[in-house]
């Protein structure tokens, strides 16, 4: 049941009142930065728009420009391996939960959320893929490293973990992510990274394996809005 579903069906049982309705919308304007006279008019309408426009899909060109664009919180490490905890008020301002087209909620950056979504959908439609595990925002540094995760700043997301590992094959067989990229381009279709990647969102699969070095064939199960 969607939101507009949800809210008329409790109105219609009673559960939900006009006066219920009347009191969130002072606190409504007074997030949006307008006068909290309780009347949602044009002004308030034309905030709450400017407010839920999904922005432009803008890919930072490096971890300097994405610190600039996403926002550079402060943190400190938890104890218990690199789980950090995040400034509460940057988390707050930025990170919102999405729900994808398979009703999986998600979490990311405010400024990504809604392309992420959207570029989902279309892998999933057009690929014939759609991943079982999706892991966006976690508090966290890079492993080995003080620097914190893409994942930490919510413009990154994982598939799979287990089906898609760094170095790209799972035994002796290549990664959901890679085969499905053989069998796309044998039909003529767009894989499920090629939507992506079309986006300009960076796949960690192009990176260089962990061990060998060898180049394109790196972090298979990750993706992020923002270059490295």
């Amino acid at each position: 049941m969607d939101a507009i579903a949800w809210i008329k069906a409790r109105i219609e049982d009673g559960r939900l009142t006009v006066d219920d309705l009347a009191r969130l919308v002072p606190f409504a304007q007074r997030e949006l930065g307008v006068s909290d006279d309780g009347k949602p008019g044009k002004g308030t309408l034309g905030a709450l728009e400017a407010a839920t426009a999904a922005p432009a899909l803008k890919i930072p060109r490096n971890r300097k420009a994405a610190l600039k664009y996403y926002g550079n919180p402060s943190w400190t490490k938890t104890g218990k391996g690199r789980a950090v905890d995040i400034d509460d008020a940057w988390e707050h301002a930025n990170i919102r939960s999405f729900r994808l087209h398979t009703g999986k909620r998600v979490r990311m950056h405010r400024l990504v959320g809604d392309h992420m979504v959207a570029l989902f959908e279309a892998a999933c439609t057009e690929s014939g893929y759609t991943p079982k595990s999706v892991q966006t925002y976690v508090p966290r540094v890079i492993g080995g490293t003080d620097r914190l995760s893409m994942h930490a700043l919510g413009c990154a997301f994982d598939v799979d973990p287990r089906r898609n590992p760094w170095g790209g094959k799972v035994g002796n067989e290549l990664s959901d992510l890679r085969k499905n990229m053989a069998e796309c381009e044998a039909d003529g279709r767009r894989s499920f990274v090629q939507v992506f990647e079309d986006a300009g969102v960076i796949w960690g699969g192009r990176w260089r394996h962990p061990t060998n070095r060898r180049p394109g064939w790196g972090d298979d199960m990750h993706f992020q809005f923002a270059g490295v």
